[in-house]
């Protein structure tokens, strides 16, 4: 099975089928749900403001040097928070000892043999002759949701979106927690012109996987849509590293001089193990949404001071989007949706329903938007 439930080609215009608690990913817990480390975690961590950070800072036997370094175009955002968590291909999501785990989808061999089978005959656009040995892998594998997402593309390209989207609706039945089947079933509902449950279908698509690259390539060549998916709000211009001699903290001259603020929180954060215990409840280094939340905090409480002085000329416009962001009471949803899914790719999947749903909502208003609206950013 090469496809892989990505069909090659699919950039055309809809021409492809197919406020929660502190949230933390331990490397060796990463595919449970954050619960496991939200236990130990106070309910309201006392944020420090950028002042009493610098005070710690300052008052700390650990060196700290500040050093001016142009940052990476992307910022420092894959030095800060890179990939840990290998994704699970074909996931499936089971409870065990209380919380939400992936596993991998368990295949059937007959029916994996009959989509091998067809795949030559899908790629060479022999639709039809590709749909039946689909149709006969849903019959000797009913639960296999691979199979139905498959014979859904067969029929979609065939020029059939109201069958597809049946067998899109199946396979998501079946199994609701692949971002690729959601994507499917938006694009056959945009070819049949039910725009808005195609804009649910998207939304979940990007809830569940949010760096989604072919959802992203999708409405960069589907403008007519009147869709934009806005490009990553936490652009990072300040890092921290540790040193033979202590702790780095690096920031760009060339950006708001807010991310010297991030940087020093997260300086704060690797030089100051007994930081790290009071605001989690342990001394581990892992991703946890207290240190963005903090750390991220201290730059906007920075950006926004610097702009009622008036000091706007080194302003960065992504502060400015993350600011409405975080008055819309959406920063906690921002850091899972652009920092948690960077570390691990699926940790959405093993949040709870209310979370997903919060995380959905967040894209709606601020990730996925009408084109006219991308515009309610500028401060």
């Amino acid at each position: 099975m090469h496809r892989s439930l990505i069909v090659i080609g699919c950039v055309l215009v809809l021409g492809c089928a197919s406020t929660p608690k502190p949230a933390a990913v331990p490397p060796a817990e990463a595919t449970k749900t954050p619960a496991t480390a939200q236990r130990s975690q106070p309910e309201e961590p006392r944020y420090l403001t950028p002042s009493q950070i610098l005070k710690r800072l300052e008052e700390s036997k650990v060196s700290y040097s500040v050093e001016g370094r142009d940052s990476p175009p992307g910022g420092w955002a894959d030095a800060l928070w890179p990939q840990r968590v290998q994704a699970v291909e074909f996931p499936r999501v089971v409870v065990e000892g209380g919380e939400r785990v992936i596993r991998e989808w368990p295949e059937n061999p007959r029916a994996r043999a009959l989509l091998d089978e067809a795949e030559p005959h899908f790629e060479a656009r022999r639709y039809e002759e590709a749909g039946k040995l689909y149709a006969r892998a849903t019959e000797v594998c009913p639960d296999c949701y691979v199979a139905w997402n498959f014979r859904g593309d067969a029929a979609y390209f065939a020029g059939d979106a109201d069958t597809a989207l049946g067998h899109y609706r199946k396979a998501l039945s079946i199994n609701p927690d692949d971002h690729r089947s959601w994507f499917f079933m938006g694009n056959a509902l945009a070819r049949l012109e039910r725009f808005d449950e195609a804009l649910e279908a998207w939304a979940w698509c990007l809830t569940l996987n949010p760096r989604y690259p072919v959802i992203r390539q999708f409405f960069r060549n589907n403008a007519s849509l009147g869709l934009v998916i806005l490009e990553d709000t936490i652009v990072p211009r300040g890092y921290a590293e540790r040193t033979a001699n202590g702790v780095s903290i690096q920031f760009d001259p060339n950006h708001d001089p807010a991310w010297l603020a991030f940087a020093n929180c997260k300086a704060l954060w690797l030089g100051e193990p007994s930081h790290r215990q009071e605001m989690t409840g342990t001394t581990e280094e892992h991703f946890n949404s207290v240190e963005e939340l903090e750390c991220l905090g201290s730059a906007l409480a920075v950006h926004v001071g610097q702009r009622e002085q008036g000091k706007t000329e080194s302003s960065d416009p992504t502060l400015d989007r993350l600011y409405v962001i975080a008055q819309d009471g959406m920063l906690m949803e921002a850091v899972l949706f652009e920092v948690g899914a960077r570390v691990h790719p699926q940790l959405m999947l093993t949040m709870e329903d209310a979370s997903r749903q919060r995380i959905k909502a967040y894209v709606l208003e601020h990730v996925l938007v009408p084109a006219a609206k991308a515009g309610r950013y500028d401060l």
